[in-house]
């Protein structure tokens, strides 16, 4: 968990500042890593407008294949990241800060182009966006979770499994699941 946020689950109402704390972040890193990168994506509950969420952004750095992983990975630790692996998630690696900045606090990724877990993200981010009655139910849940589940990130985690497990579903059936990845960077 990261030292800012000190232990506890908290979720709160969707706040349009997390665009522009992503933004600020993706600058920074942008500075860091420039052309070993072909998109830095605002990922997960704070990229989707009105979602309640963990005020935690969570970011993809997305490289066209391993030689360009191995270049972010290497960048990043010389800047003071710590590569800790997939963690059991295949297609993304998590990158943890090991030093305090002014930015909120945030969970950094790298994924490779058209890896399934990038394309999940991309995809229940557009999905959430187009369905609002999910996204307010999904927020909800979020919210009486954190409240359940002040200081057990797993159980929180846990409460809300399968909710995302048939979000999942849903946005397979109606088409939702990307099948590659088609942006670019813009800086």
């Amino acid at each position: 968990m990261d030292s800012k946020l000190k232990g506890l689950v908290t979720c709160v109402s969707y706040d349009p500042i997390w665009v522009s704390e992503f933004e600020r972040v993706k600058s920074y890193l942008f500075g860091i890593l420039k052309d070993k990168v072909i998109a830095i994506e605002h990922i997960g509950s704070t990229s989707v407008r009105g979602c309640s969420a963990k005020p935690i952004l969570d970011i993809d750095l997305v490289v066209e294949d391993q030689a360009d992983f191995d270049s972010v990975k290497t960048l990043l630790e010389s800047v003071g990241y710590a590569h800790r692996g997939n963690q059991g998630i295949e297609g993304r690696e998590v990158f943890k800060r090991l030093f305090d900045d002014d930015f909120m606090v945030y969970h950094l990724y790298c994924c490779q182009k058209n890896s399934l877990e990038l394309l999940r993200h991309l995809s229940l981010k557009t999905y959430l966006g187009d369905h609002p009655n999910v996204r307010d139910e999904y927020g909800l849940l979020k919210m009486r979770l954190a409240e359940e589940f002040p200081e057990q990130i797993l159980d929180y985690m846990d409460g809300k499994d399968a909710f995302v497990k048939h979000m999942l579903f849903d946005l397979k059936k109606q088409g939702y699941l990307q099948k590659v990845y088609h942006k670019k960077l813009s800086h």
